[in-house]
């Protein structure tokens, strides 16, 4: 039970710190390098509001950076009917804050609070929404699911890069957010960004818009990864795809940047695996040498 728990910890640390990269075709929208807008939600407490400034402050300079405020109504405009009720909820909690990164650089994600979203669904999302070449920190004052939080990211890179993103690759973006985290209560958090991501990467790169031809892939990335998907949650990922197909997308630039945040996924299964390792041989270590000590006892 000891090795057990010690091996969840050593993975729950490591979760809690992928670093995902993904970029879509240049929207025209670009953060400098240095640039910061951090996000709050409009229903945080004086109190609350310090408490995610003081997280923000550990990973940026506060000096130069503005602030946004956001709304449950804002929230709610992108995610009603996508998720259920209760998370949407009555309140704005999440916050993010948003960092230019020099170009080329891709997305970064890092998470603290949330559990109902992982940094790789946020880079998936932000990928559809045309948010490129920024490090992104979503927060909260507690824990939360975070599934509106992309709703703050967006408003945060806008402001930060002075232009607007296009309205429908924000729709979709939450779309993909709420199946990705909705998907993810089913058949766990990484299995449902590992299928997304596999049947974006087809779907955008073979240009497929037949629903027929989309299930296929759907029902082929499955088996592949060993999962089973319930037929609505099959349906819902279709809808997703056809949907992903009214974005303008430059195929090679995807294709570069899939690359390379594929790489980042096998990185952090290395580095998974590796922590497993050594944790299960410190363990069997332990357990001999304290064998070996009742026995000399004895």
């Amino acid at each position: 039970m000891r090795r057990i728990t010690l091996v969840l910890m050593v993975l729950a640390i490591l979760m809690t710190t992928w670093i995902y990269r993904e970029q879509v075709a240049s929207t025209g929208a670009v953060v400098k390098s240095g640039e910061a807008v951090i996000s709050l939600g409009q229903d945080l407490t004086e109190d609350q509001k310090s408490q995610v400034v003081s997280y923000f402050e550990t990973k940026t300079d506060l000096a130069k950076v503005r602030y946004v405020s956001v709304s449950n109504q804002e929230e709610r405009r992108y995610l009603e009917g996508k998720i259920a009720e209760s998370l949407i909820g009555t309140r704005a909690i999440s916050c993010a804050l948003v960092t230019g990164s020099a170009k080329g650089q891709g997305i970064d994600v890092q998470t603290h609070n949330i559990n109902g979203v992982t940094p790789f669904m946020y880079a998936n999302a932000a990928n559809t929404a045309g948010i490129e070449d920024v490090q992104i920190f979503v927060e909260a004052p507690f824990e939360v699911s975070g599934t509106a939080a992309l709703t703050g990211i967006i408003k945060a890179f806008e402001l930060a890069s002075g232009k607007a993103l296009n309205e429908t690759a924000k729709d979709i973006a939450n779309q993909e957010l709420a199946e990705s985290s909705k998907l993810g209560e089913k058949i766990g958090q990484d299995n449902a960004g590992k299928i997304i991501y596999e049947v974006k990467k087809q779907v955008v790169q073979k240009k497929i818009a037949d629903p027929a031809l989309i299930r296929q892939i759907i029902v082929q990335v499955s088996a592949d990864l060993n999962i089973s998907l319930a037929e609505d949650d099959v349906n819902r990922i279709v809808g997703l795809m056809q949907n992903l197909n009214k974005v303008n997308i430059n195929i090679s630039q995807l294709n570069e940047q899939l690359d390379k945040l594929q790489k980042g996924i096998e990185d952090v299964r290395t580095q998974t695996d590796q922590a497993q390792g050594f944790f299960q041989k410190l363990v069997k270590f332990i357990r001999n040498l304290f064998q070996g000590l009742t026995g000399a006892i004895s």
